[in-house]
């Protein structure tokens, strides 16, 4: 026999061993009388995270109640998370259904921005004509109320519609 064969023989052989002794191991752990009670309690476990995790984002989301004039939030981080959780809860509240107060959602997020543009060309390429088409209307409205407001970026809206 030449020393090829004898290690694919071999290395076969350790394989069916390791395969073999997986297989037992797993036999053994399910015979356990407490691996039900254990399996339980992790998934238990793993859904009330799951729960928890979804409760805190549905509270992020509602975090952000556009209170206060732009020209009055300096923190750049709380700045980002309003934008976030207003994009969150308009995108919510269009897949719901709710376009009316998706868009208004998605109007606070854009009036936040530096420079809108951008972000009306990310969402025009990801809406519908029948959600675009208000959320422009909503823009103008919101941008001719605030008009303590007017920099290049707000009067750029109304160019682009």
């Amino acid at each position: 026999m030449s020393s090829r064969t004898l290690l694919g023989i071999t290395m076969g052989t350790a394989g069916a061993i390791l395969l073999g002794y997986c297989i037992y191991l797993d036999q053994k752990r399910r015979a356990d009388p407490e691996y039900k009670r254990k399996l339980h309690d992790r998934r238990q476990h793993t859904e009330k995270a799951q729960d928890m995790k979804d409760d805190h984002n549905d509270n992020q989301l509602t975090e952000c109640p556009m209170e206060e004039p732009l020209g009055e939030v300096s923190d750049h981080l709380a700045l980002e998370h309003c934008f976030e959780s207003e994009m969150k809860m308009g995108e919510q509240l269009i897949c719901q259904g709710n376009i009316a107060d998706g868009v208004t959602h998605f109007a606070n997020a854009i009036m936040m921005c530096a420079h809108p543009l951008p972000v009306l060309q990310t969402i025009q390429e990801s809406l519908p004509d029948f959600v675009f088409m208000p959320l422009l209307m909503k823009l103008t409205e919101l941008q001719s109320n605030s008009s303590s407001t007017k920099d290049n970026s707000t009067t750029s809206i109304q160019e682009y519609a």
